[in-house]
């Protein structure tokens, strides 16, 4: 399995190669990889003491180092929404995109089965090592840890010590001379909750997929009692406790207009497929969130039909065509899925659309929605526009 170090670091290059030298020293797993995450006026200054100035590869000489991998190329920078990288991290707007970056950073990293994560909170500010934290405890699996380094306190904030040495080496701190002989540095293992292991795999799937307060805000409804189910038309996704799950318009629609209905329940018999009232109503709602023609062209109308007429109307005109079972069974299917691939199977098992045989020598069935759960959309649709 491959080791790999992820470090934060600020204007510090140091704690990286003191991370190393104790990680060395108390026989711990060493890394075959290492990568800092860190700021665009960070970076010049891990670029000068770490590759110009020697200060790794005079670490790994003088303490024996097994040999790793780390170029220039391993430097990771925090980056704000449109790409740009962040300078130093000390505006307030800046807070968001580390969380984001150091959140994105730390999920691909354990997208990798076969790597052991060795996450280092020692550099960088106070909110950075937070947010690193926060993503191991999200992410981090049963393999991988968590540390911080401790330095005698003689040597804590000196910018020429970079690890101890095995001979009299004196640096200046101020007006007091250091031997390097003398320091002591220590890794020091910090526990940590393992959430990955609590909440369901799809979960986890949606959480890479956000921001972080949007991670946070889903981890702080996730096993809610209350379920909410919001619509959310211009994004055209359902939010189910603030879970985002993405549906193409037409089940979107579907969705909506059956948890609009009387019980939320329809029986997919031989009368409700024939009776046009019901496709004439799903479209008015379908055309309120999108208006492709081939949604349309496959009830026989186009989307002026659609948009000018009444749902009365529009169950008269002689061309519409009801709804199908097959076209139902899709619907259903495809919404159902999406709700299973991203939600714990709980909270998926609530929100789908059932299916219930209520007429076992016909085979008769009805598909409905739970009335335990709260549907709400960001619509303008009548009570007088659903089919009673």
């Amino acid at each position: 399995m491959k080791n790999i170090l992820l470090a934060i670091m600020g204007v510090s290059p140091q704690v990286l190669t003191e991370t190393l030298y104790a990680i060395h020293m108390q026989g711990g797993a060493f890394p075959d990889e290492v990568y800092l995450i860190t700021s665009a006026n960070a970076k010049a200054k891990a670029v000068e003491w770490l590759f110009e100035k020697g200060k790794i590869e005079q670490l790994k000489a003088h303490h024996g180092l097994p040999d790793f991998k780390f170029c220039l190329s391993h430097i990771l920078l925090m980056e704000h929404d449109d790409g740009e990288a962040v300078f130093d991290g000390r505006e307030e707007g800046d807070q968001q995109s580390i969380a984001d970056s150091i959140t994105r950073i730390v999920a691909k990293f354990t997208e990798d089965e076969d790597c052991r994560i060795h996450a280092s909170i020692a550099g960088g500010r106070k909110t950075m090592a937070f947010y690193m934290g926060y993503a191991m405890s999200m992410f981090g699996r049963e393999q991988d840890v968590l540390s911080h380094v401790f330095v005698s306190k003689d040597f804590e904030f000196s910018d020429r010590f970079f690890f101890p040495t095995l001979d009299d080496n004196y640096i200046a701190k101020g007006d007091m001379p250091l031997n390097t002989k003398d320091a002591k540095v220590t890794l020091a293992e910090i526990p940590f909750v393992r959430m990955r292991n609590m909440v369901d795999k799809g979960f986890i799937n949606q959480v890479k997929c956000n921001s972080f307060s949007k991670s946070i805000e889903m981890l702080n409804s996730y096993k809610n009692n209350k379920i909410i189910v919001e619509v959310v038309s211009n994004k055209k996704c359902l939010l189910v406790n603030g879970v985002e799950i993405k549906l193409p318009p037409k089940e979107l629609a579907f969705y909506l207009w059956l948890s609009q209905l009387p019980e939320r329940m329809i029986n997919i018999d031989r009368e409700f497929c024939a009776d046009s009232i019901h496709s004439a109503s799903y479209l008015k709602t379908y055309s309120i969130i999108a208006g492709d023609s081939r949604v349309f062209a496959s009830f026989n109308v186009d989307r002026e039909m659609v948009e000018e007429g009444s749902e009365a109307d529009l169950s008269k005109l002689p061309d519409l065509k009801p709804f199908e079972k097959d076209w139902l069974q899709q619907a259903r299917s495809k919404i159902n899925s999406q709700l299973k691939k991203w939600l714990d199977a709980r909270l998926a098992d609530i929100v789908v659309i059932k299916s219930q045989e209520y007429d076992t020598q016909l085979h008769k069935v009805r598909y409905f929605i739970s009335d335990s759960i709260a549907v709400e959309h960001d619509l303008n649709i009548s009570r007088n526009e659903i089919v009673e």
